[in-house]
This record gives structure tokens, sequence and C-alpha cells, in this order.
């Protein structure tokens, strides 16, 4: 009796346990449904929360429907600092006309060409003119100073009398003649092409040039009150002789006499004012 209710109560112990499996699956099966509402609850929140994007304003009515392209606009000219213009560069398979200022410089060479051109042509005037000889380019003068021997570089140009000071000069040649300075010659430096001047002793009663020019371009002038010879540049010439030649003194018995020359390019008013400043009639 004793071992048929242990069995009993043994086999009993199944139905027990089932009532509780179904149980432990029906709250397994709530939790699972708990967690998938919260989980669509949160989805839905985020979902709510996201910002919305904007989306593209439709075109207007009057609008085409296909895309219009803006051409590009055509490369204009800028001005640089300063104020001046900067002419546009073509693009491929455009022609630019050529520009005022080329075109400017091309006809001032041409100009020039044709009158150097011109006045070579001409005869070179040779023979005198008022206290002044023309030699030709290539004659030596014959009115310099004579010295038996070849000349020595001289010493102490600034106490002979024919040292000049002039701003910028540099002193390139000092010849003497037994101890004796008898010309001095100097360049100067600047942006118009510079000058060549000098000061020499004189010796006869005329003074010769070798000027190179016809004889309109020859011209009998003074400067500083005495006489002088000028050469005007070729008209419309870009670099061309312009020189003055000056007789300061004449010679006697007592002394040589002395001449003073200046050669620019194209600037016979700067060969005077040059010319001025070493006789010093001009600061």
């Amino acid at each position: 009796m004793k071992s048929f209710l242990g069995r009993s109560l043994n086999s009993s112990r199944w139905w027990l346990a089932v009532p509780a499996a179904v149980a432990v699956a029906l709250v397994a099966v709530g939790i699972a449904l708990a967690a998938y509402f919260a989980s669509e609850a949160t989805d839905g929140a985020s979902v709510a929360q996201e910002p919305q994007q904007p989306t593209a304003a439709a075109p207007a009515a009057s609008s085409s429907l296909a895309l219009a392209v803006t051409p590009e606009p055509s490369p204009q000219p800028t001005a640089a600092p300063g104020g001046a213009r900067v002419e546009a560069t073509a693009t491929p398979g455009e022609v630019l006309p050529p520009s005022p200022v080329s075109q400017g410089k091309g006809d001032a060479v041409e100009r020039a060409k044709q009158a150097t051109e011109a006045d070579r042509a001409k005869p070179r005037f040779t023979g005198e003119l008022g206290d002044f000889v023309i030699l030709g380019p290539d004659a030596q003068p014959a009115t310099r100073y004579p010295c038996p021997e070849p000349a020595q570089p001289g010493t102490n140009p600034e106490g002979s009398e024919l040292y000049f000071s002039l701003p910028g000069a540099v002193i390139e040649g000092v010849p003497s003649c037994q101890g004796t300075i008898f010309s001095i010659t100097a360049s100067i430096a600047d942006e118009a092409g510079g000058a060549v001047v000098g000061r020499a002793y004189l010796l006869a009663p005329r003074l010769d040039v070798g000027f190179d020019a016809p004889e309109e371009r020859l011209k009998l002038i003074t400067v500083g009150g005495k006489p002088a010879l000028a050469e005007l540049p070729i008209p419309d010439c870009m670099v061309c002789n312009s020189q003055v030649a000056v007789i300061e003194r004449f010679p006697s018995e007592a002394a040589p006499g002395i001449f003073t020359w200046v050669r620019t390019f194209n600037d016979l008013d700067k060969a005077i004012a040059l010319a001025e400043q070493i006789m010093g009639v001009r600061q």
C-alpha cells in the first residue's frame, strides 16, 4: 500500500509538471511579444523624430521642361593695376585684331627705316662751314694737339684746365703728351641712351669735326655765347646721332684753344645742355 501510494505520488508529479511547463512557455511568449511591440514603438518614434528633407521646388509654369544651358560669358579685357588695359587673349579658332600699341610700334619702326634710308641716299657734306671744317666720318682731324711721341695715359686730370665734372659721368680717356693732358673723354649712362662728352685743346683757327650728315642737318648755332656746330638727328629715326661741337676758346700765342663736344641720341637739346654744363655756363 505504501509503495503504491509512493508510485502514485511520483506519477502525479508529471501532471503537475505539464501546467508548469505551459506556464513557462506562456511567460516566454509574453516576453517576446512585449519586446516586439516595444521595438515597433521605438522605430515609430525614430521615424517621427527624423527631420524632413526639403524637396526641390517644382519649376515655374513658364519654365521649359528641358534643362536650359546658360552660356558662359565671353572673357572681357580687364584693367591691370594702375589703369593699364590688358588685351584679351584669343580662344582657339579666334583671330584678334592687332593692338593699337603694337601696331603703332610697327609703324614707328617702318618710318624710322624709311627716314634713315632716305638720309643715307643724300650726299654727305664736307668742307668749311663757319668756324668749322666738316670732314668725312673716316677722316682724321688735323687740328688736334701734336705729339711727337705716342700719347700716354695722363695722371691727375683734376689738375688740368680741361677737367670737367658732370653728374653720372665716367672718365674713359685722359691722353697726355710729354706730361700735358690734351684731351678728356667721358661717358654718361642713362635710360635715354646716354651720351659721350669731351673737352680738348685746339691749335688751328678752325675746328675739324667728323660729322656724317647732309648739309640740311648741319646748323651753325651758339652755345653759351660761343660758336658751335650742331648735327641734327634724322627725323623719325629711333636711334641716331645728335651732337654739338663748341669752340670755347680760339688759340693764341699765349695758349692753345679749347673746344667741347657732346654726342647723344636723337636729343640735340640734351647735347647742348651738357655742353653748357661742361663750359660752366649752366649749373
